[in-house]
């Protein structure tokens, strides 16, 4: 499990730099789903499920981002026994929240497909 956890933390340090394109996703998802709800007659009625879409990835990615950019430090054997329960307790959490996240995306791709390719 500290291995799926150390490659989420590489992953999201490689791509850290896209935290603003993520917001941007997010805004531009949410701008289409209000247009989609509000405008009159229709127009933009076919832009709702994308729009959804956009949103969800675009919080997801975000998300993904800021939690694993820091992770606990590994537990060391010199460390009393406080500090190395302490260290285990949040690394079983952050494990716990990486499969989490996998299991998430899984799902999200799911959706995604079903709501843009399924009618």
């Amino acid at each position: 499990m500290n291995k799926l956890l150390l490659i989420l933390h590489q992953i999201a340090l490689r791509i850290r730099w896209c935290r603003s394109i993520a917001i941007l996703f997010g805004l531009a998802g949410l701008s289409g789903f209000v247009a989609s709800l509000f405008m009159e007659g229709g127009h933009y009625g076919h832009w709702l499920e994308p729009s959804l879409v956009l949103i969800l990835w675009g919080m997801m990615f975000f998300t993904f981002i800021q939690l694993f950019q820091r992770i606990p430090t590994p537990v060391l054997p010199q460390d009393d026994f406080i500090t190395r329960l302490g260290s285990r307790i949040l690394l079983v959490f952050y494990s716990l929240l990486a499969l989490a996240v996998v299991i998430v995306s899984l799902i999200l791709v799911w959706m995604s497909y079903r709501l843009i390719y399924l009618d």
